[in-house]
């Protein structure tokens, strides 16, 4: 993993609060608006920390994205529905006993039975009865950003049947124990306030008139801008955006494959295994380098050996990066991460066209938001509004209708299940 300096981390009242919670020995759920600097805190937690501590995600490309293993892989889960009755210790027993402390990044996305599927395999690993075996948890995440996967009917039905809804915080172990929650106040990413209370309307979906006029000016506008990026809810309409740009473009078109080693599944790729550029493509890069961070656009100005791309009329050569597959073992009765595979490949994708879901971390310069026959998933539209500082540098395919603030009324009710923290630092 990159060193990660904490010294250029501002350590704000609410993050001094957590930090003080945690090392006090309570579990938080620390949620936040987009912005509000929690994968910044998780990175500091991590760097800080002196205890016997996993970070785990829900997704492959999280997992990788944080330096830590996805929790299917951890607790040794199959690719389906857990059914608690059938979870057991897994070949991760021994790391497991060790645990002091585990993090759940990303856990708006955390389905329900995953979730249970944890403390009952925790109980089970240390031994206790108690709310996750008595591990400390924090969990990290926004649950009016991006939602749990949950396809089938079918499946929709056995989750409100069996828990009440697919969300984490349905499962049945917060009822048991008084999680904190402390909501991080301070959002870094935007300062201007009228842009701030429409993104805080659209994430509750509750925009009056006066906002969706005031957004809905910005149909049309940018499109042309050369650090344009256009956001859009689907896979294919991304890749097709893409490709259309790419095969305008004169010259050939050079393919990078990526070095592919050891254990590295498809779906954790943080970039394409067959790279397909041209000369005048715009990409993103995606690593922090000296000149650059996670998320700028850039203009690729040369192709060979390595990668020639130009940012703000500066031209820098680029190498290869390896992203690292992480699994938590036991050496010498301390947690450590080990090497599992590697993926090494130029960091940087097309970027005419990105998916909202692939957006969501990171701050763009500029979006042009393409919602096609509309948002169809919880929080896709407050995801894409809010990767920008300003909603000057925001353009509109059409027009943002109530239909496309898809909110579902069940998180919500999260407050309900865990306790403010701030109370217990007074």
């Amino acid at each position: 993993m990159t060193p990660f300096d904490v010294t250029d981390v501002e350590l704000n009242d609410d993050f001094r609060a957590a930090l003080g919670l945690i090392a006090g020995g309570s579990s938080l759920f620390l949620t936040g608006k987009a912005g509000t600097g929690k994968s910044t805190f998780l990175k500091y937690l991590r760097a800080t920390t002196t205890q016997e501590m996993a970070v785990v995600a829900p997704t492959g490309l999280a997992a990788v994205n944080v330096g830590g293993q996805t929790a299917h892989s951890l607790f040794s889960f199959p690719p389906r529905v857990i059914d608690p009755a059938k979870v057991q210790v897994g070949r991760n027993a021994n790391v497991l006993k060790r645990l002091d402390l585990l993090v759940v990044d990303e856990v708006s996305m955390v389905r329900v039975d995953l979730m249970d599927g944890i403390d009952r395999c925790l109980r089970l690993c240390k031994g206790r009865d108690l709310p996750f075996g008595g591990v400390q948890m924090v969990l990290i995440g926004d649950l009016f950003q991006l939602p749990p996967v949950v396809r089938e009917h079918e499946v929709k039905k056995y989750f409100a049947e069996s828990y009440g809804g697919p969300y984490f915080f349905h499962a049945p172990v917060f009822q048991e124990t008084g999680i904190g929650l402390l909501d991080l106040q301070k959002v870094y990413r935007q300062t201007d306030t009228a842009f701030l209370e429409l993104l805080n309307a659209i994430r509750a979906g509750r925009c009056d008139g006066r906002q969706f006029d005031m957004l809905n000016k910005r149909v049309g506008g940018i499109l042309a801008d050369e650090n344009v990026v256009t956001l859009t809810p689907t896979n294919a309409a991304a890749t097709r955006i893409n490709q259309t740009h790419l095969d305008r473009l004169p010259g050939p078109e050079h393919a990078y494959d990526a070095t592919i080693d050891g254990k590295f599944d498809e779906s954790a790729y943080p970039t394409d295994a067959s790279l397909r550029l041209r000369v005048g493509a715009r990409v993103m890069m995606l690593r922090n380098g000296n000149r650059w961070c996670n998320g700028t656009l850039a203009t690729i100005s040369k192709l060979g050996e390595t990668i020639n791309v130009e940012i703000n009329g500066n031209s820098y050569e680029l190498g290869q990066h390896t992203w690292e597959n992480l699994e938590y073992d036991l050496i010498e009765h301390r947690i450590t991460e080990r090497v599992v595979g590697t993926f090494r490949q130029f960091p940087l994708r097309l970027a005419w066209g990105l998916t909202i879901h692939k957006s969501q971390g990171q701050t763009l310069d500029r979006v042009h938001l393409d919602l096609g026959s509309g948002a169809f998933a919880h929080g896709q539209t407050y995801v894409a509004l809010s990767r920008c500082r300003w909603l000057e540098v925001i353009s509109l395919k059409r027009p943002v209708f109530a239909t496309d603030l898809i909110v579902d009324p069940a998180v919500h009710t999260y407050k309900s299940v865990f306790p403010d923290a701030r109370s217990r630092t007074a």
